[in-house]
């Protein structure tokens, strides 16, 4: 037989469990085995609800009528892996990504070279060995 013990049980809760033993003729912890050994064979004791959340809130919402909600179609983008969608196959072109996009719509602007600076890893000045 396996030994548990309850840590920080309410002082109520356990004068309850000796009134209880006492009324029914057994130890508390006879009465706590018979407790126990009652709520799992009978079922109450599951710690597993009946139903999910989702479940129910549909049931308690579902008299008042529900609500229809437009579902817009999902859109994916061209670039995946060099991937074509569905209609990007059946039509022959393949759609643009959002960088070439961006791209397109800057270009007859003319580019713009950034000079980015190299990355060092400290903040020591570089030393100089000709000297």
């Amino acid at each position: 037989m396996a030994t548990i013990t309850i840590r920080n049980l309410d002082e109520k809760v356990k004068r309850a469990l000796q009134l209880r033993a006492a009324l029914n003729g057994r130890s508390m912890e006879a009465e706590a085995r018979n407790f126990l050994g009652g709520l799992v064979t009978n079922g109450q004791g599951d710690s597993v609800p009946e139903v999910d959340l989702g479940t129910a809130v549909h049931r308690r919402f579902a008299a008042i009528g529900g609500v229809d909600l437009k579902i817009p179609p999902r859109k994916f983008s061209a670039y995946h892996g060099n991937r074509q969608s569905a209609d990007s196959s059946k039509s022959g072109k393949t759609k643009e990504g959002l960088g070439t996009a961006i791209h397109n719509l800057f270009a007859p602007l003319g580019g713009v070279e950034l000079e980015i600076p190299t990355r060092r890893k400290s903040h020591r000045p570089i030393p100089n060995f000709e000297s």
